[in-house]
C-alpha cells in the first residue's frame, strides 16, 4: 500500500519483496512507514511490486521491481529507494499497472512504458519499453489508467 498525506509526505506498508516500500530493504511492514522526509509528493500510483510518483516540481520518480522496464529508467535494474526518471519537470499524473505505467505531462500528451505483451501501452506493437514513450501525437489527455492487460484513457 502507498499513500500521500495532506502534508505532502509519502508513506508505504505491506509486502516489500521487491523493495517497493522504498525503505532501502526488502523487509515487510505491517504499519505505515514514511519514505524519506520530503513534503513535496503530489501524485503516487502503486503497481505490482513497484511504485511511481510525481513531486510538486513535476519530476517523475520510481522504485521497486523493474523486470519489464516499468520504472522508466532505460534499464531493468530494480531499486529499493526512489530514483528520478529522466531530468524533465513536466509530469502531471500517472497510473501504474501490473508491469507498466501510463502518465500525462503538463502539455496533456500521453506517455507509456514497461510491460507491453498484448499492446496495453497503446504504441501499436507488443514491445516492452524501459523509458517513457509518447503514445501517438494527440494532446488533450485528462486521465489514464493501466491495468493488467489493457489501458483506459480520457481526453
Amino acid at each position: 500500500m502507498i499513500a500521500i498525506k495532506t502534508n505532502g509526505t509519502l508513506w508505504a506498508w505491506g509486502w516489500n519483496g521487491s523493495g517497493q516500500l522504498a525503505q532501502g530493504n526488502t523487509t515487510d511492514y505491517s504499519s505505515p512507514k514514511q519514505i524519506g522526509a520530503l513534503t513535496t509528493w503530489l501524485n503516487v500510483s502503486g503497481g505490482y511490486r513497484f511504485n511511481v510518483a510525481v513531486k510538486t516540481d513535476g519530476s517523475l520518480w520510481s522504485w521497486g521491481n523493474n523486470n519489464n522496464g516499468q520504472l522508466g529508467k532505460g534499464n531493468t535494474t530494480s531499486y529499493s529507494s526512489p530514483v528520478q526518471v529522466g531530468a524533465l519537470y513536466n509530469w502531471l499524473s500517472l497510473s501504474a499497472g501490473y508491469g507498466g505505467c501510463m502518465a500525462i505531462k503538463t502539455d496533456t500528451t500521453l506517455w507509456a512504458w514497461g510491460r507491453n505483451t498484448v499492446g496495453e501501452l497503446g504504441l501499436g506493437n507488443i514491445t516492452n519499453r524501459s523509458s517513457p514513450t509518447q503514445v501517438g501525437s494527440l494532446t488533450g489527455w485528462g486521465s489514464a489508467v493501466i491495468q493488467l492487460d489493457f489501458t483506459l484513457a480520457r481526453g
